[in-house]
C-alpha cells in the first residue's frame, strides 16, 4: 500500500513485553494523546497480554461459552472501546496496537481494517500457508479456523486496538468463548498450521517487515517496557 508520491511515514515501535490488558489500554491511551497533540507521528505498540476475554461494542456475555470455566482459571472478562465482539487474548499470542492518523496513510476505517488483515495474510504467505477474510466478519481465517482477530477504534482521526495473531496459544482458554460470537467458530493457530511451534520473536520480525511495506511506514526506533 505504499504510496509513491510520499516518503515513508516514521512510527515509533514500543515492545511492551507481556503485560496485561488494562495497562495496555493505558499505553494506547498516552499514545494516543501524543498523537493528538502532534508530540509523535504514531505508535506501533506490541503486546503479549496475560490470559483476558474482551467484549468489543458488538460483544456481550451470550459469546461466553462457558463463563464458570473462565473465572476457574482466573480469566478476567473486560469490556473494550474496540469494534467486534467477543475474543481471547494470552500468552503465545501476538498483539499489535497500531496508534496513527488515518489521514496521514489515506486511510478510512474500512480500507484500515483491510490493510490490517493484509498485514496477517503477508506473515502467513511468509510460512507458505494460506489465509483468507472472510465477507461475513473482520478477522482472517484458514482452513482451520479464526486465525486473527481485528477490532478497532478511531477517535479524531486516530486509531487504538488493532490486531491478534495466534502464534500458540491455550487452545483450552480458547474453548470458554464463541469467537465474534459465532458459534462453531474454531480459533486456529500458525504452530497447527506449521507442525511446529515458531517463536514470537521470529513471528513478530514477520509481522513488522509486512507492516512497513503494506502501510508504507518506517518503524523508527525500539523502546521495550519490562
Amino acid at each position: 500500500m505504499t504510496t509513491p508520491d510520499r516518503p515513508a511515514i516514521p512510527l515509533t515501535l514500543r515492545d511492551l513485553g507481556r503485560l496485561a490488558y488494562r495497562p495496555a489500554l493505558e499505553e494506547q491511551r498516552l499514545a494516543h494523546a501524543a498523537v493528538l497533540a502532534g508530540e509523535a507521528s504514531g505508535f506501533l505498540l506490541l503486546v503479549e497480554h496475560e490470559p483476558v476475554v474482551t467484549l468489543g461494542r458488538r460483544g456481550n456475555r451470550a459469546g461466553l461459552r462457558d463463563p464458570d470455566a473462565l473465572a476457574q482459571l482466573g480469566i478476567p472478562v473486560v469490556h473494550s472501546e474496540r469494534g467486534g465482539g467477543v475474543t481471547y487474548h494470552g500468552p503465545g499470542q501476538l498483539v499489535a496496537y497500531p496508534v496513527l492518523r488515518l489521514r496521514d496513510f489515506s486511510l478510512d476505517v474500512r480500507s484500515y481494517v483491510v490493510a490490517l488483515e493484509a498485514v496477517v495474510l503477508a506473515v502467513l504467505a511468509s510460512y507458505g500457508c494460506e489465509g483468507r477474510r472472510d465477507p461475513a466478519m473482520h478477522g482472517v481465517f484458514s482452513d482451520h479456523g479464526k486465525i486473527a482477530s481485528v477490532g478497532v477504534r478511531v477517535s479524531r482521526g486516530v486509531t487504538s486496538h488493532g490486531v491478534a495473531l495466534n502464534v500458540n496459544p491455550d487452545p483450552t482458554h480458547w474453548a470458554c468463548i464463541d469467537p465474534c460470537a459465532q458459534p462453531g467458530v474454531r480459533a486456529a493457530t500458525l504452530a497447527a498450521e506449521l507442525g511446529r511451534i515458531p517463536t514470537l520473536a521470529e513471528v513478530r520480525e514477520r509481522f513488522l517487515a509486512a507492516f512497513q511495506r503494506e502501510f508504507g511506514a518506517c518503524l523508527r526506533s525500539i523502546e521495550r517496557t519490562e
